[in-house]
């Protein structure tokens, strides 16, 4: 909602609302006529350490951007003041913002809260004076009341397939944080690499990371643990928490590679060796740890056609189980994982092909297969908190329109995920009830990296549907507007550019795409399947 108030004339008004450039869209606004200005004599009245961190690190950006930053403390000043003030009404994300000619205020219950306020005074500043030295900076007068539609607005990177290092993380990592999303999922293992260090197990990052899915026989690559540490750290300052996947029983072709006795056969591990097994639940603690999370993803999608009957290994092991078949060997992998994960206190987040296999009822189910919605339903209905990530609307791999390159496993009968695709989808199913609803976490993109081998080609596959994604998620849907959205796009265009983010440019011909965006046909064309 936004509304208008003045004492001078009603153009002013409406030209105010067009230009309030803010991604994603506030629930509730009220814009004001005047100014407030920022300046190095600003004060920032903190009272609390966690107020204390936050302003800091705005202060940190002015002095990136601006040259130089506001006075950190208690102040006895009434104008020219950023006040921030615990307010335990707000809800844990929510924030209050009242800009009025003489000072700010931020009301919020968490640190997040704050960090949000001081996110959307960033996108108020002009945009001509970004990242340029000037002496003060001009904001309007509003009061925003806001906080997020859900709680979980992720983003997954897969560093598996292709590798893509620490630069590249944290500039998706501010990315994200500009824009409000909270979640990021590293998907650090798959059969084409294992991409974090484990000192328990070296083999995994030393022989399990070689090569990549364009060249199975390159070098290592892998994030260190203290390189993971320092993107957890700085992804944590900014308010998104890291969720870690290790990917089991399938897609672990690295896992045999670096420990034969743990193959499985057709890239998955070995169920039936208890040492496989105790290296994932050694792994499991080591990189919560490394991660500082509760939230561990463990996979268990796609296991397929393994021919673990054959095996005697594994066969012997099904039979002193009392299993029938592969099916349940794999059901009762996926019970024990997820049962490890809850008793060592931590949140398991599986693919939906676990919740058919009655899994721990503390599991969040991640549903992707959009060509079967009946799991979407089957999962929600017998009680799993949900996370909405199909394939049709939020992978980003997969290309905007059809004569682009990109993935093209399924959900290509919306002729591409596009940007306006993505914002005016609605992630609730319209079948599911209050209570349903209330299961649903938020919604979550992918980024998968078969096709994405180099930073140009994902930073265009990533923006801008990346605002959409967080405009989907942050905001409710009667405050969405897709011609709103276009006005304030082309702003957050101009940041995107400041920032040196090789986005995708809009409303260019096919001819001229290909002259000044080569990379948006890198990959495979779906149009040619």
């Amino acid at each position: 909602m936004i509304v208008l108030l003045s004492c001078k004339s009603s153009d002013r008004m409406e030209k105010t609302a067009a230009l309030l450039p803010l991604v994603p869209q506030p629930n509730n606004i009220t814009v004001y006529e005047g100014i407030f200005t920022i300046d190095s004599l600003t004060g920032i009245e903190i009272s609390s350490e966690e107020q204390k961190k936050v302003a800091a690190w705005f202060s940190t950006e002015l002095k990136a951007s601006y040259g130089w930053s506001c006075q950190i403390g208690i102040s006895l000043k009434d104008q020219n003041v950023i006040v921030l003030e615990r307010d335990e009404s707000l809800g844990d994300e929510a924030y209050l913002l009242d800009i009025t000619g003489k000072k700010i205020s931020i009301k919020a219950s968490s640190e997040a809260g704050y960090f949000y306020a001081f996110q959307t005074i960033l996108q108020l500043i002009p945009l001509a004076e970004e990242k340029s030295t000037v002496p003060s900076l001009e904001i309007p007068q509003v009061t925003i009341q806001d906080q997020p539609r859900f709680t979980w607005r992720g983003v997954l990177l897969d560093i598996a397939r292709h590798y893509l290092g620490p630069s590249s993380i944290k500039k998706l990592i501010d990315q994200m944080a500009a824009q409000k999303l909270n979640r990021l999922h590293l998907h650090l293992t798959d059969d084409q690499g294992w991409r974090i260090e484990i000192s328990e197990y070296p083999k995994l990052h030393e022989i399990g990371s070689l090569g990549n899915y364009s060249n199975p026989e390159g070098q290592a690559y892998y994030l260190t643990e203290e390189e993971a540490r320092d993107i957890t750290a700085y992804a944590n300052e900014r308010q998104i928490v890291m969720v870690p996947e290790i990917e089991m029983p399938g897609h672990s072709g690295a896992i045999g590679k670096a420990y034969p006795a743990f193959d499985g056969g057709n890239n998955t591990l070995n169920i039936a060796n208890d040492d496989a097994i105790k290296m994932h639940e050694t792994v499991i603690l080591k990189v919560s740890d490394i991660f500082n999370t509760k939230y561990i993803h463990f996979g268990s999608d796609e296991v397929r056609e393994h021919d673990w009957e054959n095996r005697p290994e594994m066969r012997a092991k099904m039979v002193k189980l009392g299993l029938e078949n592969q099916k349940e060997f794999e059901g009762w992998f996926d019970r024990k994982m997820a049962d490890f994960i809850v008793t060592s206190g931590l949140r398991p987040i599986a693919w939906d092909e676990a919740s058919g296999f009655g899994i721990n009822i503390n599991t969040i189910v991640q549903w992707w297969r959009c060509m079967q919605p009946e799991t979407l339903d089957s999962a929600a209905h017998r009680g799993y908190d949900i996370i909405i990530s199909p394939a049709d609307h939020t992978y980003l791999d997969y290309p905007y329109i059809l004569e682009e390159a990109g993935a093209r496993w399924e959900g290509l009968h919306n002729g591409g995920n596009s940007t306006e695709l993505i914002y005016k989808w609605n992630p609730i199913p319209e079948t599911f009830n209050h209570t349903l609803e209330e299961q649903v976490l938020g919604i979550e993109a992918a980024v998968w990296t078969e096709f994405i081998g180099y930073q140009e080609r994902l930073e265009y596959m990533i923006f801008p549907r990346l605002s959409a994604v967080a405009e989907t998620a942050w905001t409710n849907t009667e405050n969405k507007d897709w011609e709103s959205f276009q006005i304030r796009l082309s702003t957050q265009l101009l940041r995107y550019e400041n920032d040196g983010i090789n986005f995708r440019i809009p409303d260019i011909s096919i001819e001229k795409r290909k002259e000044l965006q080569p990379e948006a046909f890198d990959g495979p064309l779906p149009i040619d399947q």
